[in-house]
């Protein structure tokens, strides 16, 4: 992907360190959301952990969209960074 960084905590567009990752196949009843996810984007500005699908909005969904997203099912579920 070379798609722009926004992200949906801040709306900053510093994005740091980008991660690939593996992780095991989701077994029945896993309801974490980010067993699914394989690419995530550190935002330079706020430090929060974003997935990279809502950072760099792929599939042409808007940052409203995102935002949402990452309210509703990604920023209180996060294993890697500190809790608000």
């Amino acid at each position: 992907m070379d798609n722009e960084f926004i992200c949906p905590e801040c709306g900053s567009k510093k994005a740091g360190m980008q991660s690939m990752v593996s992780r095991p196949t989701p077994t029945g009843g896993n309801e974490d959301p980010w067993a699914s996810i394989l690419q995530d984007i550190e935002c330079l500005s706020c430090k929060k952990i974003i997935p990279a699908h809502l950072a760099e909005l792929w599939d042409d969904i808007s940052i409203e969209e995102a935002k949402k997203e990452w309210r509703e099912l990604y920023r209180k579920t996060s294993h890697l960074q500190k809790r608000d």
